[in-house]
C-alpha cells in the first residue's frame, strides 16, 4: 500500500476571536514549491485566516491519539480558484520538500477498477484520524457546468463529512487520479435534520487529477 501520510492535510479557519482552528475538509500538497489543492466548497467565500493541519503522524500504520489537541498549522493564502471544477489552490509561505506521487487523470481508469483514498473523515466534527479507504470506480462521467464539461468518476463508498479533498490514487501504481469532492446523490427537496436523505446511501464522486494539473 502506497502512504501519503507526509502530503496529506486538513484545511482550517482560525476562529475569529480565538486561537482555536475549525476544521473545514481534507487537502494535500501537490508541489516541492508548497502548492495545496482542496475542493472550493471545503475552504468557501472566506479567504482570510485560512491554515492547513500538519499530519502528527509518521506514517498511516501509527497509533493516532485522538486525544492529542496539539497541532502544527501553517497559514495559507488562496493561490487560484475554479469553480467550474470546484478546486482550490492554496499555498504556504515557503517550500515543501517531499517526494511527490505522479499526477495523472481518470483517463486510464477502468470501471471497476480498485483505488485507494486518504483523507480525513469526520474531521469538521474535530475528529483528526487520517483514514485510509479502498473503493472502486463505477462509472466515468463528464458533467457540465456554465457550458464547460469536465471529467469525473463515481466511487462506491459513502462520503463523510470532511473527507472533501480527499486523494484518489492508483493502488498499483501510486499515481493520484483525483481529488474526492463529496457525495453524488439528487436533491430530494426534504430536509431531515439538515440532511438529503438521497445521501443515506449514496456513492460519491471525484474530479480527474488533468484538472489540478491545468491550475498548476
Amino acid at each position: 500500500m502506497y502512504d501519503f501520510t507526509s502530503i496529506m492535510l486538513i484545511i482550517g479557519r482560525k476562529e475569529e476571536g480565538s486561537d482555536k482552528i475549525m476544521m473545514l475538509g481534507s487537502g494535500f500538497f501537490v508541489s516541492n514549491d508548497g502548492k495545496i489543492v482542496t475542493a472550493r466548497h471545503v475552504v468557501g467565500d472566506l479567504q482570510k485566516d485560512l491554515f492547513v493541519i500538519l499530519p502528527n503522524i509518521p506514517n498511516i500504520n501509527t497509533y493516532q491519539d485522538v486525544a492529542d489537541l496539539n497541532c502544527q498549522c501553517l497559514s495559507v493564502t488562496i493561490e487560484d480558484v475554479n469553480p467550474i471544477t470546484d478546486l482550490c489552490i492554496l499555498k504556504i509561505v515557503g517550500t515543501f520538500s517531499s517526494p511527490f506521487p505522479v499526477l495523472g487523470s481518470l483517463d486510464s481508469v477502468i470501471v471497476g477498477q480498485r483505488v485507494g483514498i486518504f483523507g480525513y473523515p469526520h474531521c469538521v466534527h474535530g475528529r483528526r484520524v487520517l483514514t485510509y479507504q479502498e473503493t472502486e470506480i463505477r462509472a466515468k462521467m463528464l458533467l457540465e457546468t456554465s457550458c464547460i464539461k469536465s471529467k469525473y468518476a463515481t466511487i462506491n463508498v459513502q462520503t463523510r463529512p470532511g473527507q472533501s479533498g480527499s486523494i484518489i490514487y492508483d493502488i498499483h501504481s501510486g499515481t493520484i487520479l483525483g481529488l474526492l469532492i463529496g457525495s453524488y446523490a439528487p436533491p430530494s427537496g426534504i430536509s431531515i435534520a439538515g440532511i438529503n436523505p438521497y445521501e443515506l446511501n449514496q456513492t460519491s464522486y471525484c474530479i480527474s487529477a488533468n484538472h489540478i494539473k491545468e491550475m498548476l
